[in-house]
């Protein structure tokens, strides 16, 4: 077989191509929903590059639609580009198209803004969610993409309590982050709130991330059982007091996490604690 012949393989990049795709990679990692715009100084610190380098790379980003300056602000921020790259994204694709039409329904019995949330090394990242209507029910900071630390609000703490004791532990020796005084940061107090979560099968979340707002979420297991996910609703605190709703929107969850989990297969992802 001559060269012509043989099957393309990867070449090893050469270590100058790959530090650059390492500095573009940590420049946009720089940003965040607590820090969406940021100085020239900032982002520089947060991808440890000099200045230079940071500034450099940051105009040919803008070039492109990744990122934009804002001139008053004197600070940068991503752009529109990197919306337009989510559709491209091969991972949570089919749990979401599986998923939608189920989260929509979830929706309109609940009258709450629904959540579809998967492990991320970040944290629980949301894949997908549909509003609900009204001023109040708009959870703007929860859209596809965002990440929050597993230890606040009812989806990502259900998706903690069913990861592995090895990828548990890992998580919960990292700093938690506290966003008001009902956020538990105590890594045994999440080790028993883990447990308790996954014998009753669900959590309800209240005022540990946003005060005045609470969610209420189940897990999402494929047919074999293993654990996919987690969905959720949320809304001011208010709607969830009554031990009735509370089991109404419980009925409405597990229905739809039943639907969901039917329709997908075997999940080879993230190591997670068996189901049940």
């Amino acid at each position: 077989m001559n060269n012509a012949d043989r099957p393309l393989e990867a070449a090893p990049r050469p270590p100058q191509e790959m530090r650059a795709v390492e500095r573009i990679a940590a420049i946009l990692r720089s940003f965040s929903m607590a820090q969406p715009m940021l100085s020239l100084t900032e982002v520089a610190r947060a991808a440890n590059l000099d200045k230079n380098t940071t500034r450099r790379l940051l105009l040919a980003l803008a070039a492109e639609g990744l990122v934009r300056r804002d001139e008053s602000e004197r600070s940068w921020g991503l752009d529109i580009g990197v919306m337009k790259l989510q559709p491209a994204v091969l991972g949570p694709r089919t749990l979401r198209e599986t998923a939608a039409p189920f989260l929509q329904w979830l929706t309109e019995r609940s009258g709450m803004t629904s959540f579809f949330w998967i492990a991320d090394p970040d944290g629980a990242i949301c894949i997908d969610r549909v509003r609900a209507g009204g001023e109040f029910r708009d959870v703007f900071w929860s859209t596809p993409g965002t990440v929050l630390p597993m230890n606040v609000a009812s989806g990502p703490r259900v998706v903690l309590a069913h990861l592995d004791d090895a990828a548990g532990t890992a998580w919960l020796a990292r700093p938690q982050p506290r966003f008001t005084g009902a956020t538990q940061t105590d890594p045994a107090e999440l080790l028993r709130a883990a447990a308790r979560i996954r014998a009753q099968g669900h959590e309800l979340a209240v005022n540990d991330y946003y005060v005045g707002m609470a969610g209420l979420a189940v897990p999402v297991t494929d047919r074999s059982g293993g654990f996919i996910g987690a969905i959720s609703v949320t809304s001011s605190a208010s709607e969830f007091a009554a031990e009735d709703r509370q089991q109404e929107l419980l009925a409405v969850l597990r229905e739809a996490a039943v639907a969901i989990g039917v329709r997908l297969g075997p999940n080879p992802g993230v190591p997670l604690h068996p189901a049940g």
